[in-house]
């Protein structure tokens, strides 16, 4: 496997790289899987996810509306990522590193770890998925994101990956709007506000995450630009998961 640096230069843009992100609330017991990170590559070295995490950090520290993470992503979109944990083992190191449902967690700048190489471990079984990274949008506590924001959170988002090595394949792409992520199968609450109006209901529809199709169907509002008025704000009163952008 290519190192964990370029996986994440090669990574997708959300609203992550990644997801702060929110624990999984699932606590399914699942034998975890230790491995030596040398005979299966699949598996990590701590240094190098902490050179990859640090590398990322510029990008996002001048852009606020946006984030970076370290993600878990399938080899198929049929492969679950509930209750998916990441363990950090070294000899004077382990602690486990919460994962979000998208798959995406922060990891801790620890010295200890770094100081021992620990390895970085899944609890799944081996072959079935890969760690790479993740740009995305903050989510915002109240829900509420007026139309200027979301234009603004896709231009930041957009110029980090072109600043971090995707310039040439985005070459000509510009902002054309956002995707607001849920679960499969929910049915979630998203408005489009705008002054004195009613509030109109945005409904979801079952399609991909993110624009590389590597993950599962999840229930999707498009938000268009275009269809934007100005001054108009969508309220997201279901929090999504994450938040991603349109290019056209």
């Amino acid at each position: 496997m290519k190192t964990l640096t370029k996986l994440l230069l090669l990574a997708a843009c959300l609203p992550a790289l990644a997801p702060a992100a929110a624990p999984v609330a699932d606590t399914d017991t699942i034998t975890t899987v230790e491995v030596n990170a040398q005979r299966d590559p699949e598996w990590i070295g701590y240094r190098r996810a902490y050179k990859a995490a640090a590398f990322f950090g510029p990008f996002v520290r001048t852009r606020p509306l946006i984030q970076a993470h370290l993600q878990v992503r399938p080899l198929r979109p049929d492969l679950s990522l509930d209750g998916l944990r990441l363990s950090v083992a070294g000899a004077r190191t382990r602690f486990e590193v919460p994962v979000d449902a998208m798959g995406r967690a922060v990891l801790p700048m620890e010295k200890q770890a770094y100081e021992d190489d620990a390895v970085i471990t899944l609890n799944r079984q081996k072959g079935n998925y890969y760690f790479s990274g993740r740009y995305s949008i903050r989510e915002r506590d109240d829900g509420l994101y007026d139309a200027s924001l979301l234009r603004e959170a896709c231009e930041q988002l957009l110029a980090a990956q072109r600043a971090s090595g995707y310039r040439m394949r985005l070459l000509g792409k510009q902002c054309a709007g956002v995707t607001i992520v849920y679960p499969a199968g929910s049915t979630p609450e998203v408005a489009l506000e705008n002054g004195a109006q009613a509030p109109r209901a945005l409904a979801p529809q079952a399609a991909h995450p993110f624009e590389d199709g590597s993950m599962g169907l999840y229930q999707v509002v498009t938000v268009r630009f275009a269809d934007l008025p100005a001054g108009a704000r969508v309220n997201a009163v279901t929090r999504p998961l994450a938040i991603g952008t349109v290019y056209e």
